[in-house]
C-alpha cells in the first residue's frame, strides 16, 4: 500500500512511459526492467529503467537504447532522465 501524499507505482511508470513516447517520435518497443522508489535528499522519487527501441521495420533493426527516468512520487512529474545508444561492438584485425 503506498505511503500517504503518494503516487502508486504504476502510476508513476505510465509517467515515464507518457515521457518516453514524447521524446521519441519513432518509439517501436517499451521494456520497464526496474522500477523502485528512492529519496534524493528529503525528495521521494520513482527510479524506472529499461529498454527503448527506436525505429526499425520489417528490414532493418531497430536501435536500444537503455534510459533511466526519474518521477516524483508526490505528483508524478519527470525530475530526471538519461539515455544512451547501445553500440555493437565489432573488432578488425
Amino acid at each position: 500500500m503506498p505511503e500517504k501524499g503518494i503516487i502508486s507505482l504504476e502510476q508513476a511508470q505510465m509517467a515515464a512511459e507518457r515521457f518516453l513516447e514524447g521524446q521519441f517520435k519513432n518509439l517501436k518497443k517499451l521494456g520497464v526492467d526496474k522500477v523502485k522508489l528512492a529519496s534524493i535528499g528529503s525528495i521521494l522519487i520513482y527510479d524506472i529503467s529499461g529498454i527503448a527501441t527506436i525505429g526499425g521495420g520489417l528490414i532493418s533493426k531497430g536501435t536500444e537504447l537503455p534510459f533511466k527516468v526519474q518521477v516524483s512520487a508526490n505528483d508524478g512529474t519527470v525530475v530526471g532522465y538519461e539515455w544512451q545508444r547501445m553500440i555493437n561492438k565489432t573488432t578488425q584485425d
